[in-house]
């Protein structure tokens, strides 16, 4: 039953927030390419300050130093695989799709891989800690930290001509990673507190790797690096007083 409500919980956090930012932006306006850029790095600076002030020293807090060390080298290690695996999938080449529906794609790709190990410690925060206070941050900045990236992924599909059901859809699947990852975590937090130190701290160290490597990037090759250095400055600060203060 637990893993059920992990699961439900993983799925609602990214679905929410994924869709509002996707939502907004086709009901509401076309985001610029500099508005873009800032908001992938506002995303990245979010999602690093959840690695550095809630996912590693909870890591440390249930494993110790060498779990966290661990858990932390497996996530870089695998996402850096799965990123050469992904980089050399041909199927977005092999279409007639227009630069900015590619940079929607390519957006999703990365936005559902790294959807992933943000579940994995959801998942795995809820069953450590299942009362309402000891998860409900966590879940609340994965849900805000989404929007951006719901926006920003909206935003290229429709400037790329999608039609509005595809995007809806696409936000929709981007963020069932997120749930199976979610399920993954509950299901290791329940088996020993160093497991879940090391599930945070994979989650932590995959999370870390993929700002580095995907969306901030990304975000310079829209814009250039004043809009997401910008942006990421901006979602640091954000995502340090989120987790200080919720």
């Amino acid at each position: 039953m637990e893993l059920i409500k992990a699961t439900v919980l993983g799925l609602f956090a990214g679905v929410s927030g994924t869709l509002l930012g996707g939502v907004y932006i086709m009901l509401r306006s076309k985001a610029s390419m500099a508005k873009q850029s800032w908001l992938l790095g506002f995303s990245g600076g979010i999602m690093v300050a959840v690695v550095l002030f809630d996912l590693w020293p909870e890591a440390l807090h249930f494993g110790g130093v060498f779990p966290m060390l661990t858990g932390t080298a497996i996530g870089m290690i695998l996402v850096q695989y799965f990123d050469k695996i992904l980089n050399r999938l041909p199927w977005y080449e092999r279409r007639h799709f227009s630069r900015f529906t590619k940079v929607g794609i390519l957006l999703g790709v990365g936005i559902g891989v790294h959807n992933f190990p943000e579940g994995v410690a959801l998942g795995t925060t809820y069953i450590a800690n299942p009362e309402l206070s000891g998860w409900l941050g966590l879940a609340f900045l994965m849900a805000i930290h989404n929007i951006p990236e719901g926006m920003v992924m909206a935003a290229a599909f429709q400037i790329g001509r999608v039609a509005s059901a595809k995007i809806f859809l696409a936000l929709v699947l981007v963020e069932l990673p997120m749930a199976f990852g979610s399920t993954v975590g509950a299901f290791l937090g329940t088996l020993s507190p160093l497991m879940a130190g090391v599930a945070l701290s994979f989650a932590g160290g995959a999370m870390f790797l993929l700002v580095g490597k995907e969306l901030l990037p990304m975000a310079k090759k829209l814009a250039g690096a004043f809009w997401v250095g910008t942006g990421f400055a901006v979602g640091l600060t954000a995502g340090l007083v989120l987790v200080r203060f919720i």
